[in-house]
């Protein structure tokens, strides 16, 4: 009994093993190529490559939550679209800085103050002014509501599906919402736009009154010291229903990337930018851009008609390079080819032979046109053998006619012998 229970707990012990090795490899095949073990404190985030306009790494990402300010770039890109000139001068009213809450940011505009587009645009992003962007709202749409109305009009134009504005600042209200990824697609827009984009990027700016304001990014990396001189752009928000929120630009090693992150809950100081940091390290230490395919790579192996060759080998002619981890293996590389299989010595160069994938661990990288630009011998006794068939009954059809003209011939001499 006891040898019995001692070999049931080997077997046990074994299936347990076997179902541990099992879960491993299924984890290690689910994952994509690039990293998901990020340990970040913000609960919902997505990385862009914007090289590629392609995903990095993403989670929650269309889950519905409090924006905070990242709300103003809604704001600030909306107001750029119906400024005609940014130069011309706004005067305060007492609706654009009465009853703005004590606890946000503000550049300390009064009634009666004149200032210009311009520095109303500069302050909605840099300090995250309330005062700026609710004078940007009523003097362009003489409403905070009209205003709004815009924005959510440019929501819909966008197709974004998880965002709703209901203020231009960023306050909590319930209906007013947006998800990383969309926010992610309002930053792209927005970054199309030459004005946003100077302005995004900007860390200093003076005011027409000679007042100087800076990006709270910088503020905030006052409490914690990073390097983040290559963060291109940047714009922060917080309210305490939605925490520590962030969308930023970054370029590092010529690789473009965009990154937005929301409700870092945490007693860490600056938790978006600890995440923004370990963000871009982690993908510029471990990622780079690797060739996937050189003009000396054999695509594809075809044979070959007419030829003394039997087979050729096709090459591409043109490269390519995928941004992929830096332990990367060429040799992981498979392409999948869909078209011609046989090449004749008639083949012009620049013929089209197909498609090809390049595809690594089941993902396509890359699909690109296969074309022709090999040289072939010529072979006469292939193209006699292959074409056999054909050179017998030319031959027959010849001797046929030299047959005919002949029994022609001989009509012809009978019937002048006949006549004389």
């Amino acid at each position: 009994q006891t040898l019995w229970w001692q070999r049931r707990k080997n077997m046990v012990r074994k299936n347990n093993l076997i179902k541990t090795i099992f879960t491993i490899i299924i984890t290690l095949l689910s994952c994509g190529i690039y990293a998901e073990n990020l340990d970040l404190i913000s609960d919902k985030y997505i990385l862009y490559n914007l090289n590629d306009n392609k995903v990095l790494i993403e989670k929650n990402e269309n889950e519905e939550t409090q924006v905070a300010s990242l709300t103003k770039i809604m704001t600030t890109i909306v107001a750029i679209e119906n400024i005609e000139d940014f130069d011309k001068k706004v005067t305060i009213t007492k609706e654009m800085v009465n009853n703005i809450e004590w606890d946000v940011a503000k550049i300390g505009l009064k009634t009666g103050n004149v200032v210009t587009y311009n520095d109303l645009l500069y302050g909605a992003i840099l300090p995250s002014a309330a005062d700026c962007v609710n004078a940007l709202a009523i003097s362009i749409s003489g409403s905070y509501e009209k205003f709004v109305e815009l924005m959510n009009n440019k929501v819909k134009e966008l197709g974004l599906k998880h965002t709703h504005f209901e203020n231009v600042v960023g306050l909590y209200n319930e209906d007013n919402y947006s998800s990383a990824y969309d926010m992610a697609e309002i930053l792209k827009y927005a970054l199309k736009n030459k004005k946003f984009k100077q302005i995004f990027e900007t860390k200093e700016y003076t005011l027409t009154n000679k007042k100087k304001i800076k990006s709270t990014l910088k503020t905030y990396n006052q409490k914690i010291g990073e390097d983040i001189s290559y963060i291109t752009g940047a714009k922060t928000g917080y309210i305490k229903r939605a925490g520590n929120c962030l969308a930023s630009t970054a370029t590092v090693d010529n690789v473009n990337y965009l990154l937005i992150t929301l409700n870092a809950y945490s007693s860490k100081k600056s938790p978006h930018i600890l995440d923004a940091v370990s963000t871009y390290k982690y993908f510029s230490t471990n990622y780079s851009y690797k060739p996937i395919l050189t003009k000396n790579d054999t695509v594809v192996n075809l044979k070959t008609k007419y030829a003394k060759e039997k087979n050729v080998d096709i090459h591409s002619s043109q490269e390519f390079e995928y941004y992929l981890k830096n332990d990367f293996n060429k040799e992981n590389l498979k392409y999948e080819y869909d078209g011609i299989r046989e090449i004749s010595f008639f083949t012009k160069k620049g013929t089209k032979l197909g498609k090809v994938k390049i595809k690594l661990n089941n993902e396509t990288l890359k699909t690109f046109d296969l074309i022709y630009n090999e040289k072939l011998t010529f072979s006469l006794a292939s193209f006699l053998w292959i074409n056999k068939i054909y050179f017998v009954a030319i031959i027959l059809f010849m001797i046929a006619i030299l047959k005919i003209r002949k029994r022609k011939k001989l009509k012809n001499r009978k019937s002048k012998v006949k006549v004389g």
